[in-house]
C-alpha cells in the first residue's frame, strides 16, 4: 500500500516535577494533536475509517530509553501507530519540591512530530 502524507504537526510537553519523560513526551503528543482537525481524511482524502491511517510519532527527549512508547501511543485515538524515540528535548532548573515526586531540579522537555499517512 503506497501512503502519502496528510498533515505533519508539532508540539512539546514539560514535565515540570518528577522527572518523567514518559509524561513529557505524552504533553508534547497531545499538543501536537489538539492543533488538527483532520476533517479533511473524509472530505479529502476520502478515507472512510480513521483506523486506515498510519500516524507516526518521533519524540525528542533527554532520556529516551526511560519512554514508554505504548504508554504515549495511547495519545492518539486512531490509526496504525509508529514511534520512534530519539535523544533531544531539554533539561532546565526548576524549583525543587519533593512532595511532587522530584528527584531532581530539573524539569524535561520533549518534542513531538506527529505524521498522518493516507493510503
Amino acid at each position: 500500500m503506497s501512503l502519502k502524507r496528510f498533515i505533519i504537526e508539532v508540539g512539546m510537553g514539560v514535565d515540570q516535577h518528577g522527572q518523567d519523560n514518559t509524561h513529557a513526551a505524552e504533553k508534547a503528543v497531545q499538543d501536537a494533536i489538539s492543533r488538527s482537525c483532520l476533517c479533511g481524511l473524509k472530505e479529502v482524502a476520502g478515507l472512510k475509517n480513521p483506523a486506515d491511517m498510519v500516524v507516526e510519532v518521533l519524540i525528542g527527549c533527554p532520556d529516551p530509553q526511560a519512554v514508554d512508547q505504548e504508554r504515549v501511543l495511547k495519545a492518539l485515538p486512531f490509526g496504525e501507530k509508529r514511534i520512534q524515540v530519539r535523544r533531544g528535548g531539554l533539561l532546565g532548573k526548576t524549583l525543587f519540591q519533593p512532595e511532587l515526586g522530584d528527584k531532581t531540579d530539573e524539569m524535561v522537555v520533549a518534542n513531538a512530530i506527529v505524521t498522518v499517512y493516507v493510503p
